[in-house]
């Protein structure tokens, strides 16, 4: 095991938690009910945290979804070498933090979604970091600019078929692709439509966010859809183009604080606030983090939550749970 100051690098594998069933409708609300805790079988809040498959004297578990992995791992490094701790952290999905937090095997969870209500688990506390703009994405040579909301929601369920709709003088049929992870957490791809079985048949359907932005930057009639830092990353040397929605930019802030833009992800990771589970160092370095965020590097994208605070969206404890009201 390869060591980079006092944190300790891991991989696990962990299939991702079943899906539950939703309601059909365009966009779906933003976030779960916070007051739910999911019920679980007798004697699971009494288990410890386990530490499996680890290096052996290690002080934090971690796992973060694979925005978050990079946005945090330089100040995780910091704090550890300062504090003296040894701190085993894993680059992973939503998936995989919410089943080690459900086999209770590390100390705190990291999500580019929102919880799900099945992810509200006894004794756990969810902190949000901050949200990122989701953007529609196409090849840099097609000529369409600007879509509407309404535009974006019917191309997906298949009510445009043809960039023609759009712009008339580009005849291509639209080939969308979807990546539908996270099917139990409100949020991300569910704010386009909020049921898979709501996408057209004829979307195709792709795994990961390479493959999204690979296909999207080869296929000049393609549309498909992700964070402005992942598009960068895996958009080669052809790069993709980021759609304006009702004329606004992803990557206007602005409006993405001012609930004008509609698409994006919600970062939050955990603490468990159980007695028997709770680690003091886990929320310190929570605290260092929130205090650090600012040094979080501007490429990855995050509005800090600070701001969306300041902006009224609403937060219980440190969780957001509801965009502004009114917005």
């Amino acid at each position: 095991m390869e060591w980079r100051t006092n944190i300790v690098l891991f991989v696990m594998v962990l299939f991702s938690l079943a899906s539950s069933a939703v309601v059909a409708k365009a966009g779906s609300r933003e976030f779960s009910d916070h007051l739910h805790v999911e019920k679980m079988p007798v004697g699971w809040e009494q288990q410890p945290i386990q530490y499996k498959k680890m290096p052996k004297d290690i002080d934090l578990a971690i796992t973060l979804d694979q925005h978050l992995y990079p946005a945090l791992t330089p100040l995780i490094e910091r704090y550890a070498k300062s504090h003296a701790l040894r701190i085993a952290v894993a680059d992973g999905t939503c998936g995989i933090s919410a089943g080690s937090l459900l086999d209770k095997r590390v100390d705190i969870g990291g999500f580019c979604c929102p919880a799900g209500e099945i992810d509200r688990l006894p004794g756990l506390t969810y902190h949000t970091l901050g949200i990122a703009a989701v953007a529609l994405i196409v090849h840099t040579d097609n000529p369409v600019a600007d879509v509407t909301l309404k535009q974006a929601r019917d191309i997906y369920s298949g009510s445009i078929g043809s960039w023609s709709n759009i712009k008339p003088s580009f005849n291509q049929p639209i080939k969308t692709i979807a990546r539908l992870h996270c099917k139990n957490r409100p949020g991300h791809w569910r704010l386009i439509l909020d049921n898979e079985d709501m996408f057209s048949p004829v979307t195709r359907e792709i795994s990961t966010i390479a493959d999204m932005v690979e296909i999207t930057s080869r296929q000049i009639n393609a549309l498909g859809y992700e964070s402005l830092w992942m598009a960068s990353l895996y958009g080669g040397k052809r790069g993709v183009k980021a759609l304006m929605i009702d004329g606004v930019k992803p990557s206007d802030d602005a409006a993405l604080i001012g609930h004008r833009y509609p698409f994006y992800r919600s970062y939050n990771i955990t603490t468990w606030s159980a007695k028997h589970l709770r680690s003091a160092h886990a929320e310190k370095l929570v605290d260092y983090i929130y205090q650090n965020f600012d040094q979080v590097d501007a490429k990855y994208g995050i509005v800090a939550a600070d701001r969306l605070r300041d902006a009224g969206w609403q937060f219980s404890g440190d969780e957001l749970i509801g965009s502004p009201v009114g917005r």
